[in-house]
């Protein structure tokens, strides 16, 4: 897997949250974006129906209207933001990309999980 070194993965339930905080990033091109939202929706697709498409480099080359090769560069900067990580693919299975997001910021998004999840607290009871 092609992982940036600094990145946890994100677990699907995590998602929504991971998405808003990665497409928030600074210096984050509107191909950058697009590619998030593709992966997005690919796994939105796979939770509803059961079974989705895998984004492929050419599709989401053709949906963003722009070369394959910008789309390759954009997803070579995601990982190296730590935003993203990818399972190569082989023969006719396609490259899977995978949601990530930096350790620091997965660590904090998971405690903040944890401490809402977390038994009701027993201030301000007697």
């Amino acid at each position: 897997m092609r992982m940036n070194q600094r990145a946890m993965l994100i677990p699907e339930a995590q998602f929504a949250e991971s998405y808003r905080i990665a497409s928030a990033t600074a210096g984050l091109s509107e191909l950058d974006r697009q590619i998030l939202d593709a992966i997005v929706e690919y796994y939105r697709q796979l939770a509803q129906r059961g079974y989705a498409s895998l984004p492929s480099i050419e599709m989401m080359a053709k949906s963003a209207q722009v070369r394959s090769i910008d789309i390759t560069s954009a997803i070579r900067n995601l990982v190296g933001l730590a935003l993203l990580a990818v399972k190569p693919g082989s023969g006719a299975r396609r490259n899977e990309y995978l949601l990530c997001l930096p350790k620091r910021v997965a660590k904090s998004m998971s405690a903040a999980a944890a401490e809402d999840d977390g038994p009701p607290s027993s201030a301000g009871q007697c």
